[in-house]
């Protein structure tokens, strides 16, 4: 079988009108990036994660709407090429950093595409199974061991290993506005060639529904490609910008090689603390409970204590939190500081697995 790798095979400057007459938000309206509230993709109910899908869905809108000042490009239509070749030469570029990963299970092969994000780490929006035989391919490397690390069930994005170094994708910031061109596998076996689809388009505005939820391309959806899975988009110098989730929401490269590299490190966790709660009338986070044997339990945090700081970030909030352990990788070591009836405390723990 041969592989993507470089296989034939992979709104306006002014000022914004008032709040309630629009359907986005400016970034003069939210925290910056970094503080952009996220948390753990093991939330404990659905409430917790349509959260938290909410918050990151906030956080790519942001990035677009710090980028604004392009004119909106024409869009295409969907086409359809028939191998690499057919590809525009700036998605030729890109391509290269694709791998064909092949799934095994009891009675089942699957072949998907997973993008390579440097050395040996490659994410994909497949589900794969815990039991699942995985091996990759390029057309230098066939069949290499890939081993399965963790999914995120956030961005809805599955990592893995690759036991062979594939030179990774150039990774950019997510411009608004700016000409990118998508791209969608459509894959025939591990014995045929994958077909593509692709598109013209551009980042523009991101259109929020009811709940927030930020629709990245502007474009209809003819064109957009939102129905794909495994899409790419590039930018005009060969740089994948953002990658389409399961969810049918395109996310910051940026960030999912960032959350990738974090479920990596934390051998397929994000970390935890062990503690329920809610933000802090006047700043930080207070607890409500401390689950027993916790990393919490360890640092002798007790309900009514304010958590005030996590490895030197601030906690202003109980998203602060939260969003700071989503992006720390579990068993790492944590120093705290939380305030107990009044007296600064200091503790440092190991952070466990966000369960």
């Amino acid at each position: 079988m041969v592989g993507w790798g470089s296989r034939r095979g992979w709104r306006r400057r002014g000022t914004p009108p008032p709040a309630a007459r629009r359907t986005w938000v400016h970034p003069s309206e939210l925290p910056s990036f970094e503080a952009l509230p996220t948390t753990s993709p093991r939330a404990r109910n659905a409430r917790a994660l349509g959260v938290v899908a909410l918050l990151v869905a906030l956080l790519g809108g942001t990035v677009l709407l710090a980028n604004r000042g392009h004119a909106v490009v024409a869009n295409t239509p969907a086409h359809l090429a028939s191998s690499f070749d057919d590809l525009p030469a700036v998605a030729r570029r890109a391509a290269v950093h694709l791998v064909d990963l092949t799934i095994t299970t009891p009675g089942h092969v699957q072949n998907v595409p997973a993008l390579v994000l440097g050395g040996d780490l490659a994410v994909t929006t497949t589900k794969i199974p815990v039991n699942a035989l995985l091996t990759a391919s390029t057309t230098s490397k066939i069949n290499f061991a890939v081993t399965l690390l963790g999914r995120d069930d956030v961005l809805n994005f599955s990592i893995v290993r690759l036991s062979e170094r594939v030179s990774g994708a150039q990774l950019a910031a997510l411009p608004s506005s700016a000409p990118v061109t998508a791209i969608a596998t459509i894959e025939r076996g591990s014995t045929k060639a994958p077909s593509f689809r692709w598109s013209a388009t551009s980042l523009g505005d991101p259109t929020l529904n009811s709940v927030g939820v930020v629709r990245y391309l502007a474009t209809k959806s003819d064109t957009s490609m939102n129905a794909d899975v495994d899409a790419i988009a590039i930018d005009a110098k060969g740089n994948v910008v953002a990658i389409l989730s399961s969810r049918h929401l395109w996310y910051p490269a940026t960030f999912v090689a960032r959350v990738a590299r974090v479920v990596a490190t934390g051998h397929g966790c994000h970390a935890g603390l062990g503690v329920s709660g809610t933000s802090a009338q006047g700043g930080g986070a207070l607890i409500h409970a401390v689950h027993p044997f916790s990393p919490a339990a360890h640092a002798l945090l007790r309900a009514g204590d304010i958590l005030t700081s996590l490895n030197g970030t601030p906690i202003n909030s109980w998203s602060d939190l939260t969003s700071t352990l989503y992006l720390t990788p579990a068993y790492a070591r944590a120093q705290l500081v939380f305030d107990h009836h009044g007296t600064v405390h200091h503790a440092d723990v190991t952070l466990n697995c966000d369960l």
